[in-house]
């Protein structure tokens, strides 16, 4: 299991919420990690047109 690095209260609109806990359970997911899934693709589609985010490894 990767370790969290910071804990981060994500505060989102009402409806969006709602709309994301619906794909949650309809793609058999968690909250948190149907939110992870959106946020990895938004990531990999972003280096595909702009080329990779380097960061630092701790």
């Amino acid at each position: 299991m990767v370790k969290q690095e910071s804990p981060y209260p994500l505060r989102l609109e009402h409806t969006l919420a709602k709309k994301l806990k619906y794909l949650a359970n309809k793609n058999i997911r968690s909250y948190n990690k149907e939110i992870e899934f959106i946020l990895k693709n938004y990531m990999a589609v972003y280096e595909e047109e702009y080329g990779e985010v380097v960061v630092e490894e701790e």
